[in-house]
């Protein structure tokens, strides 16, 4: 098999063999080869002799009737070497001398060369007129000097003239309508390769243009082809041409389309910008080739890697095609990054830096959120990302001035598949906090805009090598802690001292601020000022020109030529961990540890949570004894309007000894009044009195519930268990401590109001049973006194239980304030969202022990309707004490109730053993859960067994053992 080459071109011809000369082909009687021409397929006969026209006939006949083989070297010169079969090692034998008449004539042909002042092994560089270039010499020469080369007889060695020739020979008689059949026409080279060189960049050219309907590149010349190819073959590499074209085009369509729309996002917009770069970069690094291709191999080399970053872009398109979010194109994208982790290394930079510059715009917003962003500071105002929906407040006036509150919800799904869930919520709660310390202390270091602070802040960026990611971390932390001294020198010195590396200009941005600072705070700024004006300016770089530097590696090099650093750099799933998290994580650190500072230092959040406790859930014996004596008791004086008497002085409303329901909001306001007042101020300023006292913090007072129209009819009946269900206790703590005491919670704490001002009822009524009968030695209805010994134990039980399990949740409760105090105090941190989670899952336990959850409700029905029979057996027992009713009907009424009472007793305590046997460990792990609560780990409102606490008070008796 021969080959043949041009312009790298390689074809093979099988059936031709290699011979010395042409006389070889005479001696086998050589006639017209047939054979086929392997990449087309095409079967040609060829004569040998034809082709080889231009030898001569004598020099073939010469050559083919030499005496002497060897090309007419002398037998007398052959050498005589041993037979091979007798041939052993050792001495030689003499082999004679060489014939003097053969010696004579090659001594008399022979004459020395002469000597060359020139290098022989140059080729000769001379070309002027007149003068030939140095012939090459060969063995033939040498020995015969008058020898003349032949021509050659290889069709592969022929050159491009003969391979058309042999197509045009093979298809003389294909049909002139069929194209695809034929030779085809063949056009220079030049043209060509210049043509295809602008049909991969996407532009039309001499031989080729863009078809609008067709959406292609079409050729103008259907069955042109270039000499030394066929013509199959060249439409198969014209065809690779023009995909890259129509890529190139469709790019370039999609570019200008999103940059046109106007409802294109901004990451999208940012992406389609770095397409354009990309574009751009390849267009520059193919036009950049110091030697233009001069042959199609050169081309096609030259537009490899260029193909696939078109083909890899392309691929983009239908998949961040349609977006509406910033979130869901940047999901997408990361997508894209993880599927292409291992592909070629040079194609890796290229896909993070589309990656990166698709992100900037959302990394910018979330820095701004976050108070990161570098450029525009600090804005409360500005626009929130996508997973912040934010809506307007009631606006309150606070310290002489209106202030717009604003709430704001996290919305999980619009946060893009690289951030985690729980990263994004403490984004948002950072951010949420940030606001909250710009609403009460714009002042504050960490809301400084970065002109007026010498602290540099970070931005949000990715990183995509080990070396950056501890690069960012260890700024993370410089920033942290240069942060930290200043927060510390604002809380000491209410300003901002420079450091002392800022007057040598070390910071990149440095500003004057000079309003409301001391002389010398004002000349420090100053001289950090004229530092920064004097050092020079930075280099300006165009946006994306080092981003696509990597393009300029089309050239390629193996994985052995790559820093370290890219190839053993991070996995792409971890990179949004480690490019964000610390920057994130250390602002999280700075904004919670303020915002502590200002509930607990300046705004005495501890105080509040107080307030709650002693009134709300009856923490405070004072006040649960007065409430109770004026709401309940008989012998105070009435709080009804009469006519002829007075309603001056301390009045109640006489629950249970009255007729007339509900009270008046005249009579309310007088029998409540001082409540609250006397109980609070008392108890803080026992010392020292004021009389002109404060109002209660957070607006506390006795307020009516907003109740529906068949709840209002069960509060009209004084007998009823509903009857005080209008009151309540209305507390609203001001801002910021509304960020921990939340609305959600304040429900929670008036619903364990109501069932405790139940309790309270319930105890005052059971109490004063025994004193309806006031003769005992003439009692005799011993229904009537079992029913008095079963309803105070029943009510005590329960009853101690609800106050006991109040206060065992509220301890755990104080316990992580004192706690997180201390943390505070040693420079540790606690989240806002975490303290007000706890907070909300004490409540939510101890609205468990009081059985007021919703799953419970069947439960609480029960204890209802106990408490409801105990009312009507105390009204028959006033009744009867009173003589309003007779004896039998006494005894008729009170056995049917106690019936009743039993009943629903047995009932109740069946199913607090239920529940005590389903809940299983109960004494052990209510210990270890409320450990485990205090330190802020996750735990269910009704991991600890309660229930069993509250049959142990009933069963201590052993009354309700049976």
């Amino acid at each position: 098999m021969d080959d043949y080459s041009e312009d790298g071109n390689v074809f093979a011809i099988p059936g031709l063999w290699k011979t010395s000369s042409l006389a070889d082909l005479s001696q086998h009687s050589i006639k017209p080869i047939a054979f086929q021409l392997e990449p087309l397929g095409i079967p040609l006969s060829l004569d040998l002799c034809a082709v080889n026209s231009a030898c001569s006939q004598e020099h073939i006949a010469k050559l083919s009737n030499a005496q002497e083989p060897g090309f007419g070297i002398p037998k007398s010169l052959d050498l005589h070497l041993p037979d091979l079969s007798t041939f052993q090692y050792g001495p030689l034998e003499d082999l004679g001398g060489l014939d003097s008449s053969s010696i004579s004539s090659a001594t008399e042909s022979f004459e020395p060369p002469k000597v060359l002042e020139e290098d022989i092994w140059a080729f000769s560089r001379s070309n002027e007129k007149g003068q030939s270039f140095a012939k090459f010499k060969s063995w033939e020469t040498f020995y015969d000097k008058e020898f003349t080369e032949p021509q050659t007889v290889y069709v592969s060695e022929g050159g491009p003239r003969v391979f058309d020739a042999a197509l045009s020979m093979g298809f003389e008689s294909t049909a002139e309508d069929d194209l695809s059949r034929g030779p085809g026409r063949v056009i220079q080279s030049g043209p060509i390769i210049a043509s295809l060189l602008q049909l991969g960049l996407g532009r039309d050219s001499l031989l080729f243009r863009y078809d609008q309907e067709k959406e292609s590149f079409q050729p103008y010349i259907e069955d042109g082809r270039m000499s030394g190819y066929s013509l199959e073959a060249f439409k198969s590499l014209s065809d690779t041409f023009i995909g890259y074209g129509n890529q190139t085009r469709r790019l370039r369509s999609f570019i200008e389309e999103t940059q046109v729309s106007g409802r294109s996002s901004p990451a999208l917009v940012a992406l389609v910008g770095s397409f354009s770069a990309i574009l751009a970069t390849v267009q520059a690094e193919i036009g950049s080739v110091p030697n233009s291709p001069r042959s199609l191999l050169q081309l096609q080399s030259l537009f490899e890697k260029p193909g696939l970053v078109l083909a890899w872009l392309s691929d983009i398109v239908p998949k961040v095609n349609g977006v509406n979010t910033d979130e869901e194109l940047l999901s997408r994208l990361f997508q894209v990054a993880e599927s292409s982790e291992h592909t070629a290394a040079w194609l890796r930079p290229m896909v993070f830096q589309v990656l990166t510059s698709a992100s900037r715009p959302w990394l910018e917003s979330a820095g701004s959120w976050l108070g990161l962003n570098t450029r525009t500071g600090f804005r409360s105002q500005g626009q929130p990302p996508s997973f912040v929906k934010v809506s307007e407040g009631i606006q309150k006036p606070e310290a002489g001035r209106g202030v717009k509150e604003y709430v704001y919800e996290f919305h999980p799904l619009s946060m893009p598949s690289f951030i985690a869930e729980e990263d994004g919520r403490i984004m948002f709660e950072t951010g949420q906090s940030l606001r909250m310390l710009d609403a009460h202390r714009p002042e504050h270091p960490l809301l400084r805009p970065p002109l007026s602070s010498s602290i540099e802040k970070p931005s949000l960026e990715w990183r995509f090598s080990w070396a950056q990611v501890e690069k960012i971390q260890e700024r993370a932390k410089k920033y942290e802690l240069n942060l930290q001294k200043a927060i510390k020198d604002f809380d000491l010195f209410g300003q901002i001292v420079p450091l002392e590396h800022e007057h040598c200009g070390n910071s990149e941005q440095t500003g004057i601020e000079t309003a409301g600072l001391s002389e010398e705070m004002a000349k420090a700024y100053i001289g950090a000022s004229i530092v920064a004006f004097e050092r020079p300016l930075p280099a300006l770089t165009a946006g994306f020109s080092d981003e696509t530097s990597n393009l300029s590696t089309f050239d390629g090099c193996g994985i052995s030529d790559m820093p370290e650093e890219e190839i053993f750099a991070p996995p792409t799933s971890l990179l949004p961990v480690l490019s964000f998290n610390p920057l994130i994580l250390a602002q999280a650190r700075l904004i919670n540890q303020a915002c502590l500072r200002l509930l607990f230092k300046e705004y005495n959040l501890r105080s509040h949570f107080a307030i709650l406790n002693r009134y709300s859930l009856f923490g405070d014996g004072v006040f649960a004894s007065r409430l109770s004596h004026a709401l309940f008791d008989p012998e105070l004086p009435t709080a009804e309007r009469r006519r002829g008497h007075s309603r001056a002085g301390t009045s109640g409303l006489k629950l249970g000894s009255r007729d007339t329901w509900p009270p008046a909001s005249s009579e309310l306001r007088l029998a409540l009044m001082g409540i609250l007042t006397d109980s609070y101020w008392d108890t803080r300023l026992r010392e020292t009195a004021s009389l002109f006292r404060e109002e209660l913090p957070g607006g506390l007072s006795f307020a009516i519930r907003d109740m529906s129209e068949d709840e209002l009819q069960r509060c009209m009946d004084p007998n009823s268990i509903e009857a005080l269900d209008f009151l309540r206790l209305q507390f609203e703590p001001p801002s910021p401590l509304d960020a921990i005491i939340t609305p959600s919670s304040l429900v929670k704490y008036d619903a364990v109001f109501k069932l405790l001002l139940r309790a309270v009822r319930m105890l005052f009524v059971v109490s004063h049973l025994f004193q309806d009968a006031k003769d005992r030695a003439r009692y005799s209805d011993f229904e009537a006194q079992r029913f008095r010994i079963e309803s105070h134990h029943f009510v005590s039980a329960i009853c101690s239980y609800f106050f006991d399990g109040v206060q065992a949740n509220w301890s755990i409760l104080e316990r992580k304030l004192n706690d997180t105090e201390k943390e505070l105090e040693q420079g540790g941190t606690e989240s806002i969202s975490k303290l007000r989670d706890f907070h909300e899952r004490v409540l939510d336990r101890m609205m468990f022990t009081l059985i007021l959850r919703k799953r419970q409700a069947q439960v609480m029905k029960l204890v209802e309707d106990i408490f409801s029979l105990i009312l009507h057996f105390a009204r028959y027992a006033r009744s009867k004490a009173s003589g309003l009713i007779s004896d039998a009907d006494q005894r008729t009424n009170v056995a049917q109730i106690y019936e009743k009472f039993k009943k629903k007793v047995r009932v109740f305590i069946s199913v607090c053993r239920g529940l005590s046997e389903r809940r299983g460990q109960g004494g052990t792990t209510s210990q270890h859960n409320s450990h485990d609560l205090s330190r802020d780990e996750e735990m269910s409102e009704d991991g600890s067994n309660t229930i069993g606490q509250l049959l142990l008070k009933f069963e201590t008796s052993c009354f309700y053992a049976r």
